[in-house]
């Protein structure tokens, strides 16, 4: 399960984005995951938001895709069944454009969960597309790929 990006502490709408709004974005999603604040996740999510996680598999890399909408009802029901959870990010790479108005973030994103009586471990390698819509800084885009952490 892939939990990245949410929230900025001020308004953008007239400002460039900096590493510092995304370094807040990105402790502000890491504190919500923890918690398992599913608000604090996808408040900052576009209501237009593409989410695609590739995942490897025995037949190979398979995709499926969320809206928003789609993406809070795959949390809920895995905050359901988490008896554990733990979240670590790692290899943080920050890119803005040149305007400011767009920024790209890859990270990797280590998580152990234990789900009743099933525990799994996965890195997930997360590419993130935040712009400033309506003031506030939102993910547009997020691309993750999914593979197990042995």
């Amino acid at each position: 399960m892939v939990f990245l990006l949410s929230g900025c502490n001020r308004s953008v709408s007239q400002v460039k984005i900096t590493e510092s709004d995304i370094k807040g974005v990105m402790d502000a999603v890491e504190s919500a995951t923890v918690n398992r604040d599913i608000d604090g996740v996808i408040r900052h999510l576009a209501p237009f938001v593409v989410i695609t996680l590739t995942m490897q598999t025995p037949e190979g890399p398979g995709s499926v895709q969320f809206s928003r909408d789609d993406y809070r009802a795959e949390l809920e029901k895995t905050y359901a069944q988490a008896v554990q959870y733990e979240y670590r990010r790692e290899n943080t790479a920050i890119s803005i454009r040149d305007d400011g108005k767009v920024a790209t973030v890859e990270t990797d994103i280590r998580e152990r969960i234990v789900l009743r009586d099933r525990e799994m471990k996965t890195i997930t390698h997360e590419k993130a597309v935040l712009e400033t819509i309506d003031g506030k800084l939102l993910v547009t885009v997020l691309d993750g790929f999914v593979r197990p952490d042995r």
